[in-house]
């Protein structure tokens, strides 16, 4: 169980999104479907993801992992 769990936190296999004061930090999506300062929308397994807000900023541009800054308005999730 815990050498799970230390492989999923190394290597995480599943979306998943952080949301904190001034940053967005999302993991394993599969598109950037939409990117402006003030709409992002990103595809991920099963769901569509909806980001808006304001001075949208991307930081971090990796493998299957981005880093937003700005402030986020609203989140909203569409499953498919």
């Amino acid at each position: 169980m815990l050498r799970n769990y230390l492989r999923d936190f190394l290597n995480p296999s599943e979306f998943y999104i952080n949301i904190y004061d001034k940053n967005i930090h999302i993991v394993n999506y599969q598109k950037v479907e939409t990117l402006g300062t003030n709409k992002i929308i990103i595809k991920a397994p099963l769901k569509k993801i909806i980001l808006e807000g304001n001075n949208f900023s991307l930081n971090k541009l990796a493998d299957q992992e981005l880093l937003i800054s700005g402030k986020l308005d609203n989140l909203e999730i569409k499953y498919e």
